[in-house]
């Protein structure tokens, strides 16, 4: 969502002609995903990365001469000793992978793929980008665009257009990217969240660096506590929102759902107490508590009715990662990191143990319940 964001920005302030680069399929070991950007102008690239930098430079290179007469994939290839296609546009890379790269003009039209994934995150919607980048020559680079609410652009037809709004509409109740073989083309399905939803519950300074740091992620982050709401705006300048509220009144005022992270984190018990009542019993996609685990267990205590297991699943207390963190830029660190990987659906540990791909899919959000 940060890399979105930031090529919109960019494209928006640039002059002369650009260049859309984004990958659209990996083989192997590689440093991105499908769906990973970089927009470029005549002068080099503005935003977004496909790759740790070993790619970058040779396409910022070339790309304006590669997509003179249209789009054009190029394939990266490490796993080869004499890397080339038969278009003689297969290159080496150090990750022991095969990355797919389409490179496209970038310019406004009736199925603007950016322009559509920024009106859906102004939105907070999911949509679904559907990218064919091989198949007959008129069909590479074309699209179906797919909203939640059921907003639908394409410049596809007939029967390849037919199976990839079959693919979006599936990718979008499910979750999940992927890109392959579709309709007698290949094409890249992609699934476009919405910026994560992050209340934090408090006014106090280490509240500070936990939003600075969401926020640089490109989250969507709200403040939310016993205070006055301009000086809330004042405390809290990177906070997309905040909320001048008392405890007892959250649930009227805050903004919640089932894919909100929310973040406790006021040093009163009694306000602690009180939003805990309020935000247990319902659906969240993450609760966390700042403080030692005994006092957590005190204000629990004190609810009723008691929460039920399946509500304490979601509870974390104490909040964060195990990171020794001291002081509130490290706890925020702490916190944060454990806000990114429930993201991921991952357990925060070390990549060195993990025996699955490190890239390996989060199961489908109809299996997390937050389709």
């Amino acid at each position: 969502m940060k890399e979105l964001e930031d090529i919109l920005r960019a494209r928006a302030h640039a002059r002369g002609p650009l260049v859309l680069a984004t990958v659209v399929a990996v083989s192997g070991s590689a440093y991105r995903r499908p769906g990973a950007r970089m927009l470029l102008g005549e002068q080099g690239r503005l935003a977004g990365g496909v790759s740790g930098g070993c790619l970058e430079r040779d396409i910022v290179r070339k790309a304006f001469f590669w997509t003179s007469a249209g789009p054009r994939v190029l394939r990266y290839d490490s796993t080869v000793e004499s890397p080339e296609d038969e278009d003689g546009l297969t290159f080496a890379l150090g990750c022991n992978g095969v990355v797919d790269v389409l490179l496209e003009r970038c310019e406004p039209g009736p199925v603007d793929a950016l322009a559509f994934a920024g009106e859906a995150r102004r939105l907070s919607r999911r949509v679904v980008i559907a990218t064919v980048y091989r198949g007959p020559d008129s069909t590479v680079g074309a699209r179906l665009l797919l909203r939640e609410d059921g907003e639908e652009a394409s410049n596809l037809s007939g029967p390849l257009r037919d199976a990839v709004r079959a693919a979006a509409g599936e990718a979008l109740e499910v979750g999940h990217t992927w890109s392959g073989p579709c309709g007698g083309a290949e094409v890249l399905v992609e699934v476009v969240e919405p910026p994560p939803p992050v209340v934090l519950f408090g006014g106090g300074f280490d509240v500070t660096p936990v939003v600075r740091q969401a926020a640089s992620l490109g989250w969507h982050v709200t403040v939310a506590a016993d205070k006055p709401a301009e000086l809330l705006r004042q405390r809290f300048p990177r906070a997309h929102a905040v909320v001048a509220t008392k405890a007892r009144d959250v649930l009227d005022t805050v903004p919640l759902s089932p894919r909100t992270l929310a973040v406790v984190m006021t040093h009163s018990l009694p306000q602690d107490r009180e939003l805990l009542a309020r935000l247990v019993p319902i659906p969240l996609r993450y609760l966390g508590v700042l403080g030692p685990r005994s006092r957590t267990e005190r204000l629990l205590g004190e609810l009723s009715p008691a929460p039920t297991p399946a509500q304490l699943d979601k509870l974390h207390a104490p909040i964060g990662l195990d990171l020794g963190a001291e002081g509130a830029e490290e706890v925020a660190l702490s916190i944060v990191a454990e806000l990114r990987a429930v993201l991921a659906w991952r357990e925060g540990g070390k990549l060195r143990e993990r025996q699955a791909s490190i890239h390996a899919d989060a199961p489908p959000l109809a299996a997390r319940g937050l389709a």
